[in-house]
């Protein structure tokens, strides 16, 4: 017999904190290490000034400390909790845990005793409303079946636990599936430099738009902040909305007790305010530079300093065309309709630039390949406009015997997509006018 008893629970979780540690990405293994979470403890924050950092070593802790943004500092946030963000909420047979698909994480916010309660959505664009970042914020979780979204819509309708609402919620699919860490980025000159990419990609530029407002309406000077995390989950088993550690088709898949007991805990979920370590509190000293108003926009990639000038030729002619083709193009017509690639942006990527061999474990030469940024102009030719495109991707030419055969192909980073990000046209004009004045092109560029 099995229910969501103390202990049945007790015994579920166990097995739960096993297989999420076992389970962990290698991104939140290395926080999580370095940081030193504990249980007990719950979560450990920290902070970050400068763009080029390694967060999971070369990072400060936040509670507590005096923190002095400079006027061309970057200010990012981070809180990592010892056990992934989705924890259980039932037990079988203390055997299966019970747990929700986290899509979402409230950041509650208080600055010298002032609560913000202004309830921002931040996904998709920076400027869309609250409506529209919703739905764009559960396309991002990847809600797509409508009980797990109506479950989702019905957690953020709601007053939260401890009263009030939050600050922002920042939407994502990288806070299921064992990720144990929250990214704030708050401050940034260079947007995709603040962004660790895939984790805050869908949320960094709105969330930071938002902090902007908070620090026009503080003013500069020092301050005492307050922040406060908790992820949102939903349990909808019709809809895949959940997850079940250890469990077994083969034992529970027919298991009409298992289905019923799993219906009990069909709702939508919040973590407690009394969660232990979901909270930092630290004081702030901010630059008049920060509290303007002004809000950061996203700006075309920079060309790596070190890209070999022999391969320039090649690699910028390949990805010009590749752009509009395969994984890329098929994204770009989905971004930028009727868009063609105007510009190549060639990128450092992972510490290396220029045309790479992609070998095997016993050191043969599969294929090469080199990345590249694709520019596409919105067709609306508005310089004002967010319908530009950036798409990156990888050109990829197969080996036979270690010898490069056949033609280039545009490939994606199977499993994930290429990143498509989008941006205001005049940065694109800037920056084919940038290149074209810095990089020796052939024939110039488009």
């Amino acid at each position: 017999m099995a229910d969501g008893s103390s202990a049945m629970l007790a015994r579920a979780v166990t097995t739960y904190e096993d297989a999420t540690t076992a389970a962990m990405h290698a991104a939140a293994a290395r926080v999580r290490e370095r940081w030193g979470t504990t249980r007990d403890a719950g979560a450990a924050w920290r902070f970050w000034l400068a763009e080029e950092t390694t967060v999971s070593a070369l990072t400060t802790p936040l509670g507590g400390s005096s923190i002095e943004v400079g006027a061309r500092d970057d200010l990012s946030v981070m809180m990592c909790a010892h056990d992934a963000l989705e924890a259980p909420v039932g037990g079988w047979e203390g055997r299966v845990a019970c747990c929700p698909r986290a899509f979402a994480v409230d950041a509650h916010l208080t600055v010298d005793g002032k609560r913000f309660e202004d309830a921002h959505a931040c996904a998709g664009e920076p400027d869309y409303d609250r409506e529209r970042a919703i739905e764009a914020g559960l396309d991002d979780a990847g809600l797509y079946a409508s009980e797990a979204r109506e479950a989702a819509r019905r957690v953020l309708r709601r007053e939260r636990d401890g009263g009030g609402k939050p600050w922002c919620t920042v939407f994502g699919s990288r806070f299921s599936e064992g990720n144990h860490f929250v990214h704030l980025p708050l401050i940034a000159d260079y947007l995709d430099g603040a962004i660790l990419d895939p984790f805050s990609k869908s949320y960094a530029h709105s969330l930071m738009w938002r902090w902007a407002e908070v620090c026009e309406k503080i003013g500069p000077g020092e301050h005492e902040v307050t922040l406060r995390c908790a992820p949102l989950g939903v349990f909808v088993p019709a809809a895949g909305a959940c997850r079940l550690v250890g469990y077994d088709e083969a034992k529970h898949g027919s298991d009409k007790g298992f289905k019923a007991f799993l219906q009990s805990l069909d709702t939508e979920y919040e973590t407690s305010a009394s969660a232990a370590g979901m909270s930092a509190t630290f004081t702030i000293k901010l630059h008049p530079n920060h509290c303007a108003g002004k809000k950061i926009e996203r700006r075309a990639q920079e060309w790596a300093p070190d890209w070999p000038a022999d391969e320039i030729a090649e690699c910028y002619t390949t990805a010009l065309q590749l752009a509009n083709t395969g994984p890329p193009g098929a994204m770009a017509a989905q971004m930028t309709p009727g868009a063609t690639c105007c510009h190549v942006v060639l990128p450092t990527t992972d510490g290396h630039s220029g045309i790479a061999e992609v070998k095997d474990r016993d050191g043969r030469t599969l294929y090469h390949e080199f990345h590249a940024w694709g520019l596409f102009r919105g067709v609306d030719g508005e310089l004002e406009a967010r319908t530009g495109a950036q798409i990156k991707f990888r050109c990829v030419k197969s080996c036979v015997n270690g010898e490069p055969t056949g033609v280039w192909m545009a490939k994606d980073y199977d499993p994930r997509p290429c990143n498509g990000l989008l941006l205001k046209n005049k940065f694109i004009d800037q920056a084919i006018a940038r290149d074209d004045e810095h990089i020796k092109i052939p024939s110039g560029v488009a």
